[in-house]
């Protein structure tokens, strides 16, 4: 493989890290994962998710059983959701999210040779800084 290519992923791959995006997402999740009752509902919730994995391969994803432990699981996991730390977490992954949506966008235009969009004059003279999502990207 090329060697200079490998190095200039790496070399994304170490800009990514120093984002901002990225640093508020990480830090947003070591601080949720320290938090006794999100790591209590998130045990719980992947013990529900395996036990509806195990029913699967067993053959018994119809029925009562596997109805109310998937309804359980539904709600442990609206129960992390409504957490603020985690109403953090989330809105910092969709804020990463998008930044990697750009940078694929844009590899994908070097490989194709497609006309790059324009995102800096997208949602006015403000561009995506801060944006919550418009869809654009």
């Amino acid at each position: 493989m090329n060697e200079n290519l490998l190095g200039k992923a790496r070399e994304l791959g170490e800009m990514i890290a120093a984002t901002a995006e990225y640093q508020t997402m990480r830090n947003l999740e070591e601080d949720a994962s320290k938090d006794p009752e999100i790591s209590d509902l998130f045990a719980q919730y992947a013990d529900l998710r395996d036990q509806l994995r195990m029913m699967e391969l067993d053959g018994e994803e119809e029925g009562e059983a596997y109805d109310e432990l998937s309804r359980k699981a539904d709600e442990v996991e609206e129960q992390v959701n409504a957490k603020d730390k985690m109403k953090s977490v989330n809105q910092a992954r969709s804020a990463f999210n998008l930044l990697m949506d750009g940078i694929n966008r844009t590899l994908q235009t070097a490989l194709t040779g497609e006309e790059e969009y324009d995102y800096e004059s997208a949602c006015g003279s403000g561009g995506c800084e801060g944006c919550q999502g418009c869809s654009v990207r």
